[in-house]
């Protein structure tokens, strides 16, 4: 779990019996993290047996290898081919042994078979971390051109080549499935970026990546017969079952991308589809992949996945040619294959896993089990080298994670925490919170709980005050509401308990309601800007005003709390100047010349904008300055058991 606050963000990785607390400080790249921190179920994988152990070079029983997956992090179950999605099905013997894996969200590099492999060769010391290196073999390096027109709908493109390549049945459906699972996760539904795979011996370069409108556009798609224009291609995909998804994402622009090869033949119009003169089969010896996105660092990590999982079929292997990206005169080669260096402590690693006896030299050959090469550069600390492949390799708690599961769970020593200070129990506030809670019960008022999110009109308008504009910013606006009648945070309970009077205007009078929450106040000294803050407010309307019992409430409150109406030790009220209430109507709440609450009689003009028709009068209090002032004095009343029992009389 990722808690993304200003101190620290803990990533907890359990086992069975044993776990392991790694503590993340801060600094983490946003982008990253809405990379990591993604939604719903672990990605899963279907995986003929054989082809696996081929892969793998050694021959374990279902066991072994299920006992080696544990261990490693990796969930395993035994099926057969009928389970299998038909896009991961080899058509081969219907009898094969299939492992189903259910990979960790954030190992993109596990979503094939060639993946799993490759790490557990690793794990099992078969094989040292690889090295993948970016060649062009002597040959001119494959351009493409980024026109200005993609800007307004998907504005990257980044690209490599896979040559004398080898696909055999096995790994050719492996290089198809893995697109459709980067497509399912990192990709977030072809949203982010979109991968493209094309024989590169039946097209031609330089390439342009532009947009054009859907009626310039006309091409061969995938598996067709004709060629038909992109808006005959969107209405046809309609009844597609697996491509109608996709239409939304570029259906409402007024051009869609597309890209060409120097003889103006459509590799692909992407994110929907590639196009038939270039599609990939069995036979093809160089691949070349497109990765179209908006955000330029999920194509980067996806072009990677794929483009090194699969480079081992290349001759010679793991080699990998690149491609010029020139965008508005700035030129660039992707691939970006190069490894990213990590310093790590020793001693952090040892706090982390619980094993004080680890030195740097242990600490770089366990990290080789994770296929993760590292140097030692003293005693007390180590260089961690990352792979491309490795994308949720962040920080130096990732490589601890790392070392803990080279390590083992199960081998790591359980330690009782140091527990002092520690304990859970409730917070003050929230205790003081819940004893209003049933002060206010007591007092025949009925509880509400009202949105946080409300409109700027309510908030402002109907209370008759002056709403947040460009220099006056007075409360948190929403960028991209769903709706109007939410743009805002909240700065006020008051509304909110108006509205819902409104809706229950035909209970029988009189009405009570009260409601303890969160407001969200501009705070510039917060890393956010802005901050909760806890109130109470309480709500009367009869035939009359009701303005005493009000009164009356604010006064059973403060007498339950032990705060007395004291100008030197306690409250006072003072003549109040709030909009909202009827001038002369109102009391202001202070403390030592610090407004604490308010409470009066509605304007008429704010009961004609919630559409009231009986008079009613309201409080607001200030629970966390309360709860600050007069710490100690509400601790000692709320531990007295005589106070507790009190709280059944009125």
């Amino acid at each position: 779990f990722f808690f993304n606050d200003t101190a620290t963000t803990e990533i907890y990785t359990r086992s069975i019996v044993g776990s392991v607390r790694c503590v993340q400080e801060t600094g983490i790249n946003a982008e990253y993290m809405g990379i990591i921190c993604q939604l719903g179920s672990m990605p899963t994988i279907y995986v003929i047996k054989d082809t696996l152990i081929s892969l793998l070079g050694k021959q374990l029983t279902d066991e072994q290898f299920m006992d080696i997956c544990f261990d490693y992090g990796l969930e395993i179950e035994l099926t057969d081919m009928k389970a299998m999605p038909h896009r991961d099905i080899a058509h081969e013997k219907e009898d094969q042994i299939v492992y189903k894996i259910d990979v960790p969200a954030n190992r993109y590099d596990l979503l094939c078979a060639e993946g799993v492999a490759r790490a557990l060769r690793c794990y099992l010391g078969l094989s040292d971390p690889v090295t993948y290196s970016l060649t062009n073999g002597g040959k001119p390096i494959e351009k493409i051109v980024v026109d200005s027109s993609v800007k307004a709908i998907r504005p990257y493109v980044v690209c490599g080549i896979l040559r004398n390549i080898t696909f055999t049945p096995e790994s050719y459906n492996s290089f198809i499935s893995l697109q459709d699972k980067l497509h399912a996760t990192l990709c977030r539904h072809r949203k982010f970026v979109a991968i493209g795979t094309h024989d590169l011996d039946t097209i031609k370069g330089p390439f342009l990546y532009r947009a054009l409108p859907p009626k310039e556009i006309c091409f061969k798609a995938l598996n067709q017969a004709k060629e038909m224009t992109a808006e005959e291609l969107m209405v046809l995909y309609e009844e597609d079952l697996k491509l109608k998804a996709y239409l939304g994402i570029i259906r409402s622009s007024p051009v869609y991308p597309v890209i060409y090869d120097a003889n103006g033949v459509v590799l692909s119009m992407p994110p929907i589809i590639n196009g038939e003169h270039s599609k990939i089969s069995l036979k093809t010896k160089n691949v070349f992949i497109e990765c179209t996105a908006l955000d330029l660092t999920k194509a980067i990590l996806t072009l990677n996945e794929v483009i090194c999982s699969f480079s081992q079929y290349s001759n010679p292997a793991f080699t990998i040619e690149g491609v010029e990206v020139i965008n508005e005169g700035k030129s660039e080669v992707y691939p970006k294959i190069e490894t990213r260096d990590v310093l790590v402590d020793v001693e952090y690693v040892r706090n982390i896993t619980g094993s004080p006896e680890l030195t740097s030299a242990q600490c770089v050959q366990l990290l080789k089990k994770m296929d993760v090469r590292g140097e030692v550069i003293s005693d007390l600390a180590f260089k961690a080298i990352v792979p491309p492949t490795r994308g949720d390799i962040l920080h130096k708690c990732d490589i601890a994670e790392d070392v803990a599961v080279a390590i083992g769970f199960n081998n790591l020593k359980p330690e009782l925490p140091n527990v002092s200070g520690t304990i859970g129990k409730q917070l003050p506030i929230n205790k003081l919170t819940n004893e209003l809670r049933k002060v206010c019960t007591c007092a025949k008022y009925n509880e509400c709980l009202t949105l946080c999110l409300v409109s700027k009109v309510e908030q402002f308008t109907k209370m008759r005050k002056k709403g947040p504009s460009k220099d006056n910013k007075i409360c948190v606006l929403l960028s991209n509401p769903i709706s109007s009648e939410c743009d805002s945070a909240r700065v006020s309970l008051l509304p909110g308990l108006l509205k819902c009077l409104r809706s229950n205007i035909d209970v029988k009078l009189p009405i009570r309601f009260f409601e303890i929450g969160d407001i969200v106040l501009l705070d510039p000294s917060t890393e956010t800007g802005a901050r909760n803050a806890r109130r109470l407010a309480a709500l009367y309307s009869d035939l009359s005003a009701g303005f005493e019992y009000i009164h009356g409430l604010l006064d059973y409150i403060m007498v339950k709390l032990g705060i007395p109406c004291d100008k030197e030790v306690g409250y006072q009220l003072r003549t109040g100047k709030d909009e909202s209430f009827i001038e002369g109507a109102q009391l202001e709440i202070v403390h030592k010349g610090v407004p604490i609450g308010i409470m009066g009689i509605v304007h008429p003009e704010v009961l004609l904008a919630f559409d009231l028709g009986y008079p009613v009068s309201l409080l607001e209090l200030d629970i966390d300055y309360l709860a600050k002032v007069f710490f100690h004095q509400l601790i000692l009343k709320l531990i007295d058991n005589e106070f507790r029992l009190s709280l059944i009389h009125i």
